[in-house]
């Protein structure tokens, strides 16, 4: 029996305020708790410091979101953070976040970044596999405390 042939996704940056309203259902899928109010807040505060996104598009339909900033520290020099990686459910081993990864990693080359860096939840397995698939390493821990 043949292959089912993947859907055709297409990969752009989010620029006009509808789209950047509907990666809200996709935000929601890893932070069940925010509200409609809360994201509005923090988009716009996330944005006003240079966070962007693109989204994965299976025809008009947004079925994966990837952020990312651009900024610089002293140990590696220029580099993009991906942020919010977030694919569909029963979208997800189509190559989605694949295509994604590949056009902010493009992105961040444009920029002249040193490199890309992101972080996942200990727990998020296959995110993890999926990472070391694509070239990323492990390098440290990310620390955090609730002030």
């Amino acid at each position: 029996m043949p292959a089912k042939p993947r859907p055709t996704i297409t990969i752009r940056e989010l620029k006009t305020t509808p789209q950047w309203q509907s990666m809200f259902a996709l935000v929601k899928l890893q932070n069940e708790d925010i509200t409609p109010k809360q994201f509005e807040k923090f988009l716009g505060e996330m944005r006003e410091r240079g966070y962007r996104c693109v989204g994965a598009y299976h025809g008009r339909t947004i079925v994966g979101i990837m952020g990312f900033w651009v900024s610089y520290r002293f140990w590696c020099h220029k580099y993009i953070d991906i942020d919010n990686v977030i694919v569909k459910e029963g979208k997800r081993s189509l190559g989605i976040g694949k295509k994604m990864l590949a056009w902010v990693e493009r992105e961040g080359k444009r920029q002249k970044c040193h490199m890309a860096m992101l972080d996942s939840y200990t727990t998020s397995h296959d995110a993890h596999r999926f990472y070391f698939r694509e070239g990323y390493c492990i390098l440290g821990y990310h620390f955090t405390k609730h002030l």
